[in-house]
């Protein structure tokens, strides 16, 4: 059987002649009178069919086509060895990853968080990954190293062994082969946390000259430590109108969790305290400084006036924390602020609440939180007192008023600088 172009156009016309039957009762005559008139037409057609292809010969051509520029654009297997520079290359297994490996639903978080491990470790110092040339003893000699002279744990380790193995299922190489036993996982692993007295001190060290600047990371650090969320995904996302002041909520997007939200209530002076590193302080007095036309609604700005990204963010927390204490890491404040709030909820009800800090924090499981008790417990001894308000240098944290010097105090719209109250404690 033959088919022209004419007899196409033609199906086609009746296919959408009679696309529904309510066109019927619209011809004369009825779909019969209609059909009468195609096939009429198909007759002046007929001398066309000596010039035709085979539909078989054209379907094949058609599926051959179709099939290359699939096989092109979502190969099921990459060669390395195709591609020029390691951003064509890392494009390309980001997009087998999402679309054969199944790593991406409905967010690209594991898939992006894989490539950053990647991208670390083509610039390893000693030992770089060459992703356009995977090598197995490479792979090792890395590893290796890592462990022994980085001393790289069981979780960080594992990070870099799951990059190259979402490589490897590219490559259409079996990760079996690429045998590596990560070091055992420690269950009670100590956990070192700064006392209160020591995040005091970095929410208020002097960061920068530049005013904004330093505010930028005394805000960020007091708020990190204070609501314990993820660092430094989760402050990247958050945007002032997920900020409400007058019923005193704030909503988070939980980048981890395929962007889902999660709504708290922190403390009144938290939110719009008149004296202190409050959320309302810093969107009224310090965003407005630097924001500008590429701002968009985000939270935190660089000095710029641009948003953060995750891996910056982290970087620069990361300086800074350091010069207050060495011990600091982005994420230590999200394990502060768990043992932080367990104590409160030891103080304000006799034993741990898990279940109100589980929520605070977002875990997806109780036990996540329970992991927490036992360094509560043990900081407890050490400082059997409300490490959130320590940290605000309140003996209550209602009594902001009772702080405020009887002459007054300066804030940072009329000064510029932090003001004090009548103990010297830095305020905005």
């Amino acid at each position: 059987m033959y088919i022209t172009t004419s007899q196409e156009n033609l199906i086609n016309y009746s296919k959408d002649t009679f696309s529904t039957s309510s066109q019927y009762s619209e011809l004369e005559g009825g779909k019969n009178q209609k059909w009468k008139h195609i096939l009429e037409n198909i007759g002046h057609v007929q001398e066309e069919q000596h010039n035709s292809q085979p539909i078989g010969e054209t379907m094949g051509g058609l599926a051959y086509e179709l099939k290359k520029t699939f096989d092109r654009n979502n190969p099921i297997v990459i060669d390395p060895t195709r591609y020029e520079s390691l951003p064509e290359l890392f494009n390309a297994v980001a997009d087998h990853a999402k679309r054969w490996q199944r790593l991406s639903t409905g967010n690209l978080s594991t898939i992006e968080h894989r490539m950053r491990c990647a991208r670390r470790m083509t610039k390893h110092l000693v030992f770089p990954i060459d992703f356009l040339h995977l090598d197995y003893g490479q792979f090792i000699a890395y590893m290796q190293y890592r462990e022994d002279h980085e001393h790289a744990q069981h979780f960080a380790l594992k990070n870099d062994l799951q990059a190259i193995q979402m490589f490897l299922h590219a490559y259409g190489i079996d990760s079996r082969t690429w045998f590596y036993r990560l070091p055992i996982r420690q269950q009670h692993k100590e956990r070192i946390l700064p006392l209160p007295d020591i995040v005091y001190a970095i929410i208020n060290h002097k960061y920068h000259e530049d005013k904004y600047t330093n505010a930028l990371y005394q805000y960020l650090h007091a708020h990190n430590f204070w609501i314990g969320w993820r660092v430094p995904s989760e402050p990247c996302l958050i945007k002032v109108s997920d900020i409400d002041v007058d019923t005193g909520s704030l909503i988070i997007t939980e980048r981890k969790k395929h962007y889902s939200k999660r709504q708290i209530f922190p403390e009144n002076v938290i939110m719009k305290g008149q004296t202190r590193k409050s959320f309302k302080n810093w969107i009224d007095h310090w965003r407005p400084k630097v924001e500008n036309q590429y701002s968009d609604d985000y939270l935190y700005l660089q000095p710029s006036g641009k948003p953060f990204t995750s891996a910056y963010l982290g970087k620069q927390l990361r300086e800074t924390g350091q010069q207050v204490y060495e011990h600091y890491t982005p994420y230590i404040s999200r394990h502060w602020c768990a043992v932080a709030r367990l104590i409160q909820t030891k103080i304000q009800t006799g034993h741990y609440d898990c279940y109100v800090v589980k929520n605070w924090l977002g875990h997806d499981k109780i036990s996540t939180t329970e992991g927490y008790i036992q360094h509560a417990e043990n900081y407890y001894r050490i400082g059997p007192y409300d490490w959130i308000k320590h940290t605000l240098k309140f003996d209550k944290i209602e009594g902001e008023s009772a702080f405020k010097s009887k002459q007054g105090l300066k804030t940072s719209v009329s000064s510029g600088n932090p003001p004090r109250d009548e103990d010297g404690l830095v305020g905005i």
